[in-house]
């Protein structure tokens, strides 16, 4: 454990781990999750609360409980929930092996990055633990490393930690697999076998990740991964149940393609399904939710419509033309990854305007159904303004191939004071800890340059746009900031400069503002 002392894990918000999104999955599938806005929430293996801080501040009527082995970690997160004056959330040193039932009840509990990475007797323990601390409708979310696809993965982590055998800090192992990577780079251009290609690409990944995915990932004591069928048949034993993963795609094997749907169509088991999808995608992580055995499910587990529309949905999505409300006809709506996806539905593709119109706002189909239906009638859709079961189908795929977002209620954003913006609590704290990315308020991670920085320190809500780009304009000038590469304004005279500096000062608090970062009026 003195790795995790001696070179803290960085701890970042996980969007999976959400109850938002864990109590949407468990109803789906026919389970009456406990509303996140009065939930009681576990995390094991919160690290310095990353993930548990923002959550709990984002849920102020949850009380949540974070618990991990590392006292600097811990302490870290301490300072930080006192800094915040978060009266929700108990951070607490402690050993998975000392804990027990007396904890609970969790309507939620998390494990994100423990499974794998602990021995044996604490796997076992974590499973027990967690059987017994669900409420009886609780999910137990719990990530780990899956065969066979994490085999090609733990060649590199065997090259690694050769190299770094005579290494004894964590900063030494860190500089000898970073060297390793470098040679290993240079022994492989030009070659054409697979397993050279895939390590190229893991070695270009690696080069961006934060160096405690490295050292804890790759070169830590213990990882171990697991056949997905071993891995249920362990939660059986300890009176869980496994419902499903947080990604919804894995619900349904046409969304690997046609063949995958067709070549797996006979499998009737639920269990051996998930692991043959396993094999055809070569998965190398999972995120899965379990319940207790016990738990009031339906005979048969099936995603449950009536369900989904009672939900409040969210969607960042643009469209890539302006969209056909007339007629059923494919247009393209490109998410903020830049992924295209088609639309057809006239009604849907309403609702995905209104949706982005109105982002970052979690809104129910009441509240915008009928301005998508009042859209398609001013266009010329005519009867098609009312296909709404058409419409919720589309809606729904578009959910499981995670281009919009719900969860059980809606929530409503108040808009952000953009005349003398002022950036919320949690991630000036962050940058006041140096931290080079902030959490949003949908439970993301915004990874920020120096000058995203710079402009974010000085959104306190005392100054205008305007006083923001002079102030940065300044600092470019004296030298107190590099200017980005995009900006591309080395040698510009000052007026050029800041009338440069101004366009980028709006454009960056529109997306701070978007992105749920500031404070509203």
């Amino acid at each position: 454990m003195d790795d995790y002392d001696a070179f803290p894990y960085e701890s970042i918000a996980f969007p999976e781990t959400h109850p938002h999104h864990l109590a949407v999955l468990g109803r789906l599938l026919g389970l009456d999750t406990a509303s996140p806005a009065t939930a009681r929430v576990l995390e094991i293996g919160c690290a310095g609360g990353g993930n548990l801080i923002p959550l709990a501040l984002g849920l102020p009527g949850a009380r949540c409980l974070g618990i991990d082995l590392s006292a600097r970690q811990i302490a870290m997160g301490q300072d930080l929930v006192q800094t915040l004056g978060l009266a929700n959330l108990e951070l607490r040193q402690g050993d998975i092996l000392d804990l027990d039932p007396s904890l609970g009840p969790f309507d939620y509990i998390i494990a994100h990055g423990v499974y794998s990475w602990v021995p044996d007797p604490v796997r076992d323990h974590l499973l027990r633990l967690a059987s017994r601390l669900l409420a009886p409708a609780g999910i137990f979310y719990v990530s780990y490393n899956c065969l066979p696809g994490w085999r090609m993965r733990g060649m590199l982590r065997d090259i690694l930690r050769y190299a770094c055998r005579a290494a004894v800090t964590p900063t030494e192992r860190i500089a000898a697999a970073r060297a390793a990577l470098d040679r290993l780079r240079a022994s492989l251009q030009g070659l054409e076998a697979h397993s050279a290609r895939y390590l190229l690409a893991e070695i270009a990944h690696l080069d961006q990740v934060h160096p405690s995915y490295l050292l804890f990932e790759y070169l830590a004591e213990h990882n171990r991964a697991f056949l997905f069928s071993d891995f249920a048949a362990d939660a059986e034993r300890a009176g869980l149940r496994y419902l499903c993963d947080t990604d919804p795609r894995t619900l349904f094997p046409s969304t690997y393609g046609e063949a995958v749907d067709q070549a797996l169509a006979p499998i009737e088991d639920g269990l051996e399904l998930e692991q043959w999808l396993d094999f055809v995608t070569n998965r190398n992580f999972r995120q899965s939710l379990l319940c207790r055995a016990d738990a009031d499910l339906p005979e048969e587990i099936a995603i449950d419509l009536d369900r989904f529309a009672g939900l409040a949905f969210r969607a960042d999505l643009r469209p890539a033309a302006r969209p056909d409300l007339r007629r059923v006809k494919d247009n393209p709506f490109i998410t903020p990854a830049d992924v295209t996806l088609q639309v057809s539905q006239p009604l849907t593709k309403a609702l995905v305007l209104e949706l982005g119109a109105r982002y970052p706002d979690s809104l129910s189909l009441a509240e915008i159904l009928p301005a998508a239906i009042q859209r398609v009638e001013a266009a010329g859709g005519g009867a098609l303004a009312q296909a709404v079961d058409a419409c919720l189908q589309e809606l729904f795929s578009l959910f499981a191939h995670n281009a919009i977002a719900a969860q059980p209620e809606p929530r409503h954003q108040p808009p952000p004071a953009l005349d003398r913006p002022r950036v919320w609590p949690l991630a000036r704290a962050q940058l006041a800890g140096g931290a080079r990315r902030v959490t949003t308020l949908n439970h993301t991670n915004l990874d920020l340059d120096a000058f995203a920085i710079q402009l974010m320190g000085y959104l306190d809500g005392t100054r205008t746009p305007d006083e923001v780009a002079l102030a940065l304009t300044d600092d470019l000038l004296e030298g107190r900031l590099a200017p980005p590469k995009a900006l591309g304004t080395t040698g510009w005279p000052r007026n050029k400069l800041l009338a440069r500096t101004q366009t980028a000062t709006l454009e960056l608090i529109a997306l701070f503002g978007r992105q749920g970062i500031l404070l509203g009026d």
